[in-house]
């Protein structure tokens, strides 16, 4: 009965912003056109558009005769923000609700088999007090569920020790967090800076964790590994706009996460690319080269390894 009356409170509350109104100096907006919170470059969990092709030095799920293999993955995901409340003279500050869901494929890049699919969504409040810093607050969840064709020849594979039919469709692996972030643009604070300039160093960091207990949507779990509660990420960008970015923007990102159940070994991430013009400024295009070292992404198996280098293309927000 309590999550029926909070959806309908919910409701309630944006409906009447879902148009753009002034009152006493503070504006309304309703659905804005951007985003006060953009998305990570490098993050390779990030809620967006992706398509992606590496080839693993190190896999240790579904790997060939010598330990290696390659995979096309791909990842479908949107963020929409309901609403914002902001100073009239300053439309990109302020407060605004946003939601966001994505959804992972992990496939071989041989006979594209299924290997895993993962879900994210969350809900999150996001204020941004000044034009160089940002905070966010919010639910975030991601559960992970095994590939109809992982052991495609049905005569076993040395990696999966447990009877995979009898879990088909379910998900081994799932956490209801609490998220805290924030990104910072330390140029901002260097004096007689372009605008360009002091945008294109952003360092920024997550703190996640679980706290047992019930939220709007549902009880919130966490599972295969309950009592480890915490894991973080940090990560730094750097942009560098090409003639005025009229012929897009050069970036070098990186990022560095821990997990609390992996004894928080580090995960390591880098992209080099190109963020590529697009009249519609909303959305970003981009096409990189990306590295990465750490626990699988595939979430069912956190607790073994991968290494792999490949070229990724995303469209984020």
């Amino acid at each position: 009965m309590k999550k029926t009356i909070s959806i309908i409170l919910f409701t309630i509350l944006i409906l009447p912003l879902s148009a753009k109104s002034n009152f006493l100096g503070i504006e309304f907006t309703g659905l804005p056109e951007n985003f006060l919170y953009e998305s990570y470059l490098a993050d390779p969990l990030s809620v967006n558009t992706e398509l992606t092709y590496r080839d693993y030095e190190i896999e240790e799920i579904h790997p060939n005769s010598v330990g290696e293999e390659t995979h096309f993955d791909c990842k479908i995901g949107t963020r929409f923000n309901f609403w914002r409340i902001s100073p009239e003279d300053h439309p990109n500050l302020g407060i605004e609700a946003e939601i966001g869901a994505a959804v992972c494929t992990f496939m071989n890049s041989h006979g594209t088999d299924l290997l895993s699919t993962d879900g994210i969504y969350y809900y999150t409040i996001i204020m941004k007090p000044n034009y160089w810093s940002t905070f966010k607050w919010g639910h975030h969840h991601i559960c992970s569920h095994q590939g109809d064709q992982l052991d495609t020849n049905g005569d076993g594979n040395q990696y999966i020790d447990f009877d995979i039919n009898a879990i088909l469709n379910e998900s081994n692996f799932v956490r209801d967090d609490y998220i805290l972030s924030a990104d910072i643009l330390p140029f901002h604070f260097l004096k007689n800076i372009d605008e360009n300039l002091a945008k294109s160093l952003k360092l920024y960091g997550d703190f996640i964790y679980y706290n047992p207990s019930e939220s709007l949507l549902a009880g919130d779990s966490n599972s295969v590994v309950e009592h480890a509660y915490i894991w973080y990420q940090y990560g730094a960008e750097l942009k560098l706009p090409i003639l005025d970015n009229k012929l897009g923007t050069i970036y070098v990102a990186g990022q560095i996460s821990k997990w609390q159940q992996a004894a928080y070994t580090s995960n390591y991430t880098y992209q080099i690319g190109i963020i590529l013009p697009s009249k519609k400024h909303t959305q970003r295009m981009k096409f990189a080269y990306q590295f990465y070292d750490g626990q699988s992404l595939i979430n069912n198996y956190q607790n073994r390894r991968a290494r792999f280098s490949g070229f990724v293309f995303t469209i984020d927000q």
